[in-house]
């Protein structure tokens, strides 16, 4: 099948395209966190490279977070966009099941972490019970206060994700946790296209209309305008 997929829960964007000859093109990643900008224009010359009209995509895949609030509004509105026009089947991921996929083969306790401010973390736990098999999810992507995550470590744990590119968070992590320095902190093509094959093949699809973020709580920004109570009318 023709499958576009892509990723903007981090800095790094994910956007790539597996058609149905079997060839697989990524877009390159733009500088910083420019997604609003560069997204479409990515998306575009994409499937002119592959030769691949809009209309003939199959399915259209989208990492779902958690992480940047900005970032995932600018991808799953593109994505539930594209699939509502075109008629593609719309498939959702886990964006840090996704980058628990870059874990070393021998890893079999795996856990991805993503900052959600006010020193907590976003946490997914996977596990992998053969080396030559892909990690599953252990349990629930939850909110953990970072203190408490790095007390409940177990030994033999690999930790990676975008969290440890923040230097208050990587310092508070043992280092004998730390995935090795070439392992990804972001998403990356293969695992995200591996994912959205397992989400097609299992079955689930995704309601254009109702797909949202998953944002597991409110922004801060929400909270400070709720805080300032009611507004007066007219």
């Amino acid at each position: 099948m023709n499958l576009l997929a892509l990723d903007t829960s981090t800095e790094q964007a994910v956007v790539t395209l597996a058609s149905g000859s079997g060839e697989i093109l990524t877009a390159e990643p733009g500088p910083g966190r420019r997604h609003g900008r560069d997204l479409i224009p990515q998306l575009r010359d994409l499937l002119a490279r592959g030769g691949i009209r809009p209309g003939e995509l199959d399915a259209i895949a989208v990492g779902v977070g958690p992480g940047s609030y900005t970032g995932l509004r600018v991808g799953v509105t593109a994505a539930k966009t594209l699939a509502y026009a075109t008629g593609a089947t719309l498939l959702a991921v886990d964006s840090l099941h996704v980058i628990g996929r870059n874990a070393p083969d021998e890893a079999s306790r795996i856990v991805v972490i993503a900052d959600a401010q006010r020193n907590d973390l976003y946490v997914a736990r996977l596990t992998r019970t053969a080396p030559s098999l892909p990690p599953s999810p252990d349990g629930e992507t939850r909110i953990e206060p970072l203190d408490a995550w790095v007390r409940s470590l177990e030994s033999g744990t690999v930790v990676l994700g975008p969290a440890l590119d923040l230097p208050r968070i990587r310092s508070a992590v043992p280092s004998e946790f730390l995935a090795p320095p070439e392992v990804p902190n972001h998403p990356i093509a293969r695992h995200l296209l591996d994912l959205a094959r397992d989400a097609f093949q299992a079955g689930r699809r995704e309601n254009p209309w109702l797909l949202e973020p998953c944002y597991l709580r409110r922004s801060a920004a929400e909270d400070q305008w709720d805080a300032r109570g009611p507004r007066p009318r007219g």
